[in-house]
């Protein structure tokens, strides 16, 4: 059957990064964990997406879809050896990804990572499916449902006049994290100051959450409450999203939402969210950013402080963000 099948990566965040070379490539199938399947199916054919669920048994089921659909050629875009023996064991023969986790003997196209490593996450994505680089890093335009951002829109106060600031203070990464009492202090100044907030997660970071919105009374809580679907048109009705560098930062500019990205251990030439205006905080500059790691390997004392763990986030002040969020908020013409 003619058409290669596309693992799609496991995050939201380069999901939705790598839309731009999914929507060019028009792989007829693309395989996706379940959880971010509604995301592919904003911007693809529904029928080209294929979930599967995580797990063992939803390892079979992938393995069985493919062998359904008879493909012999698949790209990766996802660096482990299990997404690369999942096709092969669905009877993929062609296989082409970056040369990672041990599973060369398994691809036919190989991709070396310092390959990729020039170039902004988007363009990466490009390269492993054979496509041109020779343009910035452009992202893809996701429109969430219109009915649902409208009642997202009424239930979180439209009509008040005041502006609204999400705030998404987890991160899979700790390494990525800003502490989330100072995520609590700026959304009591947020409310405080007028502006509508609320605070966003997942189901496993509904503790993060209570916490930040405890400390703000009149902010939101919606931590583990929202649908993926859901989390889209939050993002789309917002007039500015503060966020730790996590998949909701590249969601929110992919709805045309702007945002206040905070950054450590990662960098943002590779990673920044290209689909709205975004207004980063970087904090001190010291010698070990960015290290890419996701949990901080540094103990005893840190550059500029007593204690060097995260002290890359920890030197991120409150201040800058609201500085940043104010800035962001003004330049939208919101407040």
């Amino acid at each position: 059957m003619a058409g290669p099948v596309v693992r799609a990566p496991n995050h939201l965040g380069d999901v939705v990064l790598a839309l731009p070379a999914l929507v060019e490539a028009a792989a007829p199938m693309v395989l996706v964990v379940a959880s971010l399947a509604p995301i592919l199916r904003l911007a693809l054919p529904p029928e080209t997406v294929v979930p599967f669920r995580r797990g063992l048994a939803g390892w079979g089921e992938a393995v069985r879809a493919l062998r359904r659909s008879g493909r012999r050629s698949g790209m990766l875009l996802t660096p482990s050896f299990s997404a690369a023996w999942m096709m092969r064991c669905g009877g993929v023969r062609r296989l082409r990804g970056t040369a990672t986790d041990g599973r060369s003997p398994l691809l036919s196209d190989r991709i070396p990572r310092e390959a990729l490593r020039p170039h902004h996450r988007i363009n990466q994505y490009r390269l492993l499916l054979g496509l041109g680089t020779d343009r910035g890093p452009v992202s893809h335009r996701l429109r969430p449902p219109v009915a649902l951002a409208e009642q997202w829109r009424e239930a979180l106060g439209e009509g008040s006049g005041a502006p609204l600031v999400g705030l998404f203070p987890g991160a899979n990464a700790s390494s990525r994290r800003w502490p989330r009492e100072r995520f609590a202090h700026l959304a009591a100044t947020l409310v405080r100051e007028g502006a509508r907030v609320v605070v966003l997660g997942g189901p496993g970071e509904r503790a993060v959450t209570a916490a930040v919105a405890d400390g703000a009374p009149g902010a939101r809580d919606l931590g583990g409450r929202t649908t993926m679907e859901d989390l889209a048109a939050v993002l789309s009705v917002l007039d500015v999203l503060v966020t730790n560098d996590t998949g909701p930062m590249h969601l929110a500019g992919a709805v045309g939402t702007r945002t206040v990205s905070l950054w450590g251990a990662s960098d943002p030439r590779e990673v920044r969210q290209t689909g709205a205006p975004d207004h980063p905080v970087t904090g001190a500059a010291l010698p070990c950013k960015p290290c890419y790691r996701n949990e901080c390997p540094r103990r005893g004392r840190g550059t500029l402080l007593e204690d060097a763990h995260r002290e890359c986030m920890r030197l991120i002040a409150t201040d800058q963000v609201l500085a940043a969020t104010r800035a962001a908020l003004s330049a939208g013409g919101a407040a």
